[in-house]
C-alpha cells in the first residue's frame, strides 16, 4: 500500500494553566520539554479513522500535539510493535486481539475505544416494531395485518458471514426481537460466533435468513420484510442509519469497537494519555453525530451535559 503521510501539527495557543480547566475546547496536558517536540506516527484506516484524528489535530481537542498520519500496512501491529510507528488506529477489537495472539504482540495494548459503524435493522415495509398481533407467512391462515408493526413471522435477512450473523442476532436481542443464552458484549470466541443454536427464543417468531448481500442489497431490502445491514452497504443503497434504522446497534459495551492501539514503551506518555482522552471525549461524540449520522457512533456512555 502505498504510503501518504501527512503531518498535522495542532499548534495550541493555549497554556496549560488554571484558566484552561474551564476550556471544554481542548484536554488539558501538561507535557515534557521532550514529549512536547515529538511527532506521534500513527498507522491509519481510512473513512472514520483518519478523519477523526485530523479533527482531534485541527481543534485542538490534544493540546499542543503532532500527528503524522500514515495509511495502515497489513502489519501496522508489527511496525507498532518494532518501533516503527508509535501506535495503530485501524482496526476492531476483535481483530485486534486475533492479531495479537496470532503473532505474539503481548507489547501492544488498547488505550482507547473510540467508536463502532454499528449494524441496524432496516425495513421498506414496516414502520416500527411496536408490539403486535398481526401475522404473516403462516401458511395456514390468510395473513393478518392490522397495523404497520414488523410483524409476528416477518422473514428477517441478515449477512451470513459469521461475524454478520452474529451482530445481527445481538442486534435483534437488544430490541426483544430474540432472546439469546447469552448477553451482547462477550469477547470470546463463542460469544462472536453465535448462531441459530444460541436462539433460546424468538418472540415474534422471525424467520432469519443469512443471505450475501454483496451485490443485491437494494433487491434484498424491497423483498424481505426486514434486513440487517452494516453501515457501508446501508450507505450504498441509499438508508441513513440515524434516520432510517428501526434499531441500530449500541456503541457502549459494542465488542466491535475500533480502537487506538499502543506499546508499551508509551505506557504512561503523556501525549498518547492525550490523544486517548480526546478520542473518547464528547467533542468526538458530538462530531460522530454530526458528520456521519449512525454510520459511526461513540463507543463511550454519554457524559451528564
Amino acid at each position: 500500500m502505498r504510503l501518504v503521510r501527512r503531518v498535522l501539527t495542532a499548534v495550541s495557543a493555549l497554556a496549560i494553566t488554571a484558566a484552561m480547566a474551564g476550556c471544554t475546547d481542548a484536554v488539558p496536558v501538561t507535557y515534557s520539554e521532550q514529549a512536547s517536540g515529538d511527532v506521534l506516527r500513527i498507522q491509519v484506516g481510512g473513512e472514520g479513522y483518519r478523519d477523526v484524528l485530523e479533527h482531534v489535530a485541527k481543534n485542538h481537542l490534544a493540546g499542543d500535539l503532532k500527528l503524522e498520519l500514515v495509511d495502515a500496512a497489513p502489519d501496522a501491529n508489527t511496525q507498532v510493535a518494532e518501533g516503527k510507528s508509535d501506535l495503530a488506529f485501524y482496526q476492531t477489537q476483535p481483530a485486534f486481539l486475533g492479531n495479537q495472539q496470532a503473532d505474539d504482540h503481548s507489547t501492544l495494548s488498547i488505550a482507547a475505544k473510540v467508536d463502532v459503524a454499528p449494524y441496524a435493522l432496516y425495513s421498506s415495509k414496516w414502520k416500527d416494531l411496536k408490539p403486535t398481533e398481526d401475522w404473516i407467512n403462516t401458511n395456514l391462515v390468510a395473513d393478518k395485518i392490522t397495523g404497520t408493526s414488523l410483524p409476528h413471522g416477518a422473514e428477517v435477512a441478515v449477512p451470513e458471514t459469521k461475524a454478520g450473523f452474529a451482530r445481527s442476532l445481538y442486534l435483534l436481542q437488544t430490541v426483544d426481537l430474540v432472546r439469546l443464552d447469552r448477553p451482547f458484549g462477550g469477547l470470546s470466541v463463542a460469544d462472536l460466533s453465535v448462531s441459530d443454536a444460541n436462539v433460546l427464543e424468538s418472540q415474534r417468531h422471525l424467520a432469519i435468513r443469512g443471505i450475501d448481500f454483496a451485490e443485491y442489497a437494494k433487491d434484498i431490502y424491497h423483498n424481505y420484510d426486514a434486513v440487517v445491514l452494516d453501515p457501508t452497504t446501508a450507505s450504498a443503497i441509499g438508508l441513513v442509519p440515524a434516520t432510517d434504522a428501526l434499531a441500530i446497534e449500541p456503541g457502549p459495551g459494542n465488542p466491535y469497537s475500533r480502537v487506538l492501539v499502543a506499546p508499551a514503551r508509551l505506557a504512561g506518555d503523556a501525549r498518547v494519555t492525550a490523544l486517548a482522552h480526546a478520542l473518547e471525549g464528547k467533542e468526538i461524540a458530538q462530531y460522530l453525530t454530526t458528520t456521519y449520522r449512525g454510520k459511526f457512533i461513540s463507543a463511550q456512555v454519554p457524559s451528564e451535559p
